[in-house]
């Protein structure tokens, strides 16, 4: 088969043959593999025959109806699109991390786990880099970046290396979960990138409680990744896992705490912009499902299987799927009104 076509195969005459094909469908409804591609192809016929009638491009009123742009922005978008910060930070953070854990897992036979003042300057230095970037993109855009995939995966990148960075000096585990961590997440953000540009948001998402909705998710996504981290070493370094489980504890709280204000706020935004706070749809089914399965391990009173540290690791790291269902698997499968996300 083709893979590719002229434009002029896509007119008959007057008639726009990719009309005829378009089918539109309800927002709650998750588009075919083929309406995609119609509304992909559509979108680069709309930009050629533009370009084509010289209104793609116009040229900036000199009346001072509109703000010209200063030197800086111009600088900060160039050297934005010069530098891939996504690429260069998953690569080294995946390097750094295996490297680090590495060396922990040998200094853990000679019990000596802290690892040197360099690993901590490094993970500084990504997180650094990192935030750079995302300022950057921020500055740029005129928005915090949290509009869409590869944004939110950004931002919890930046989380996990933040929360790293301030806190590995305690647990010296958190250094390279740290890395690795926000190393894959940059990854799936760089995969993630196929339209690259920085466009304005959806008019549903032009609300004063996008960035506050988001944040508070994508951070106790962050802390149940690093949870989910602790689990799979426990079986690694099983002399460990009794301190890695009061580790898992300790984050097990906040993240909770913070997916359920996220849900909150999310409620009170659906209210805001659709006149309800709950339609039973995928992604907030999901969320509420995680927030439930995270929530069991409090009850350890009740539940004794929880006061087992090996229990306790093995259902932490199968908690950690109903995240990636939540933020991958309902976009991919079930669609639904969050999927311009």
């Amino acid at each position: 088969s083709e893979t590719h076509v002229r434009l002029i195969d896509l007119l008959d005459g007057d008639n726009y043959r990719l009309r005829d094909l378009w089918k539109p469908t309800h927002a709650h409804v998750k588009p075919s593999s083929l309406e995609k591609a119609i509304l992909e192809t559509d979108e680069k016929v709309a930009l050629i025959l533009m370009l084509q009638n010289g209104t793609l491009v116009h040229s900036r009123p000199t009346d001072g109806s509109v703000e010209a742009l200063t030197p800086t922005e111009i600088t900060a978008e160039l050297w934005y699109n010069r530098i891939p910060f996504s690429k260069l930070s998953f690569i080294a953070n995946l390097t750094l991390g295996f490297l680090s854990f590495g060396v922990i897992l040998l200094r853990r036979k000679w019990n000596k786990l802290r690892l040197s003042s360099l690993w901590s300057m490094a993970l500084w230095a990504s997180c650094l880099f990192h935030t750079t970037g995302y300022l950057l993109r921020w500055y740029i855009g005129g928005r915090i970046p949290l509009s869409n995939g590869h944004e939110t995966m950004l931002f919890m990148a930046l989380v996990i290396l933040v929360t790293a960075s301030f806190f590995h000096r305690r647990q010296p585990f958190l250094l390279s979960f740290g890395f690795l961590l926000a190393g894959f997440t940059l990854l799936v953000a760089y995969l993630g990138e196929m339209n690259p540009p920085i466009t304005p948001l959806m008019p549903v998402l032009v609300s004063p409680w996008l960035s506050t909705h988001v944040s508070f998710i994508m951070m106790a996504y962050s802390l149940f990744g690093f949870i989910w981290l602790n689990a799979l070493t426990a079986f690694v370094l099983p002399d460990e896992s009794e301190r890695l489980m009061v580790l898992s504890r300790v984050m097990l709280y906040p993240a909770v705490g913070l997916l359920g204000i996220g849900i909150f706020i999310g409620a009170v935004w659906a209210n805001v912009s659709w006149g309800r706070y709950w339609a039973w749809d995928p992604k907030e089914v999901w969320a509420l499902i995680t927030l439930l399965v995270y929530a069991v391990p409090f009850h350890s009173a009740s539940l004794p299987m929880f006061r087992h540290h090996r229990t306790f690791h093995i259902y932490m790291g199968c908690a950690f799927l109903t995240v990636l269902m939540t933020y991958f698997g309902v976009n991919f499968f079930l669609g639904g009104m969050h999927s311009y996300a």
